[in-house]
């Protein structure tokens, strides 16, 4: 079995972003700004050479758009996968983020909030999908997700405490690689 690289990379910056409000359903209309276009095509130019074989991406307009333009390079198969999506904060929607955050009460790793996904079901998620990519023919794949959800990943690929992953600042289409341990 030959080892698989990883390449995590955020969205671009989208019109939520710019708003600092809350975007946790898949169906809202939040799309890329120009920047974030930007962004994404210097993430295209940045793994030109990668050798990227697959692209995984969440549901949201903002990642699949991200990763439709750094397929225009790298013209590998693209998947949608759902249990990469951002982080369940429904109750939250459209809402100011400082909201978000402050509600969660004593911390983000144990906040029970109604309406939204827990944390531990949030990493439950992503810690499938991770165990899934060990399984397809791919060594180099993209990972096109969302701030939260990276920052998890990364933290389980590396055994962080859950508290030290979330305080990796993770920027727009700054692709950041790393290896599946098999």
């Amino acid at each position: 079995m030959h080892p698989k690289t990883l390449y995590f990379v955020r969205h671009g910056e989208a019109d939520y972003n710019v708003l600092a409000r809350v975007n946790a359903h898949p169906h809202m209309k939040n799309n890329l700004t120009v920047t974030g276009r930007e962004q994404a095509a210097c993430a295209s130019r940045e793994l030109a050479n990668s050798g990227i074989e697959i692209i995984y991406c969440s549901e949201f307009p903002r990642t699949q758009q991200t990763a439709a333009i750094i397929n225009q390079t790298l013209r590998a198969p693209l998947i949608t996968d759902k249990r990469i999506n951002e982080t369940g904060a429904f109750a939250f929607e459209g809402r100011p983020v400082p909201l978000w955050y402050g509600a969660q009460v004593p911390d983000r790793t144990t906040a029970v909030l109604e309406g939204c996904e827990p944390f531990a079901d949030m990493k439950r998620r992503l810690a499938d999908f991770l165990d899934s990519l060990r399984g397809v023919p791919h060594s180099r794949i993209a990972v096109v997700s969302h701030e939260e959800p990276i920052q998890v990943m990364l933290g389980i690929l590396q055994s962080l405490a859950d508290a030290q992953a979330l305080t990796r600042p993770i920027s727009h289409c700054y692709p950041v690689s790393l290896e599946l341990p098999l």
